[in-house]
C-alpha cells in the first residue's frame, strides 16, 4: 500500500512544481503581446510614473490562470482517488468535472478569439503592458481593478475550495465530487459576464467616450461695444436777435 501512495504523492508534487515553474518563467499563463513597440512604450511610461524599475514580463491572463488551476485541481484529484481510494475506470462519467473544464475551456477559447480580433484591428490594448504583479494583472482591465474580474476570481476560489474539501471527505471509491447545480450555474454566469465585458475592454469607441476631446476656451472678442460720447455739442445761437429787418 505504501508504494501507490508514494507514486501518487510524488507524481502530484512533481506535476505541481512543473506547473508553477512554467507559470512563473514561461508564457503558459500570460497574455499575448500584440504590439512590441506599444509594450516597450508602456513599460517606460510606467517606470517614470511609479519611479521604479519594472520587469519586462508579460501580464498574467485571468482566463488562462483559471483554466490552468482547474486542470491541476481535477487531474490531481483524479490521480489521488485512483491510487488511494479505488479504480476510477469503474466509475461513471463525472458531470461536474466535464462542466467545469467546459466552462473555463470555453472562456479561454473565447478570450483567444477576442485577442485575435483586436490584433487584426491593430487597436491599442491594455494587455500590452508589463506585469505589475499576479493579482493586479488578473484583476485589472483597461480602467484598472474591475468588479467583473473580481467576481470571476471569487467564484473560482469558492468552487476550488468546495471541490478540494469534498475530495478530503471521500473515504472509499474513485468518485470525483459533484458540485451543486446552483454553484455550477453561478460560475457559468460569472464566466459569461467576464467574457461579455472582456470583449469591450479595448473598444476604441469606449475609449473615446471615456476620454472626451479637449475643449478650448473661445478667444475674447477685440470688438469694443459702442460708447455714448460724453462731451455735449453747444447749441447754435442766433446772432440776429434784436436786429430783425422785418419789423424795421
Amino acid at each position: 500500500m505504501i508504494y501507490p501512495m508514494l507514486i501518487s504523492g510524488c507524481f502530484i508534487v512533481v506535476t505541481l512544481i512543473i506547473f508553477f515553474c512554467l507559470a512563473a518563467w514561461t508564457s503558459l499563463l500570460r497574455e499575448e503581446i500584440t504590439n512590441n513597440e506599444e509594450f516597450h512604450s508602456n513599460h517606460k511610461q510606467l517606470e517614470i510614473k511609479l519611479g521604479k524599475t519594472l520587469s519586462r514580463e508579460y501580464p498574467f491572463s485571468l482566463s488562462k490562470v483559471q483554466l490552468g488551476v482547474w486542470t491541476m485541481v481535477i487531474s490531481s484529484s483524479y490521480i489521488y482517488l485512483s491510487l488511494f481510494k479505488g479504480d476510477c475506470a469503474e466509475t461513471d462519467i463525472n458531470k461536474t468535472a466535464l462542466v467545469l473544464l467546459g466552462i473555463f475551456s470555453g472562456t479561454a477559447v473565447t478570450s483567444k478569439i477576442i485577442d485575435k480580433r483586436e490584433l487584426k484591428d491593430q487597436r491599442p490594448r491594455h494587455q500590452n503592458t508589463p506585469s505589475r504583479g499576479f493579482f493586479t494583472d488578473i484583476l485589472s482591465d483597461d480602467s484598472g481593478i474591475s468588479i467583473h474580474r473580481f467576481q470571476h476570481v471569487v467564484w473560482t476560489l469558492v468552487g476550488v475550495a468546495i471541490y478540494i474539501y469534498k475530495i478530503g471527505e471521500i473515504k472509499t471509491g474513485c468518485i470525483l465530487p459533484e458540485l451543486s447545480d446552483t454553484l455550477l450555474t453561478l460560475m457559468g454566469i460569472s464566466s459569461a459576464t467576464f467574457v461579455a465585458i472582456r470583449s469591450k475592454e479595448n473598444d476604441p469607441e469606449a475609449a473615446q467616450k471615456t476620454n472626451p476631446p479637449e475643449v478650448r476656451p473661445v478667444a475674447k472678442s477685440i470688438i469694443t461695444p459702442y460708447q455714448v460720447p460724453t462731451t455735449t455739442q453747444p447749441l447754435p445761437t442766433n446772432t440776429n436777435i434784436g436786429n430783425n429787418n422785418f419789423y424795421g
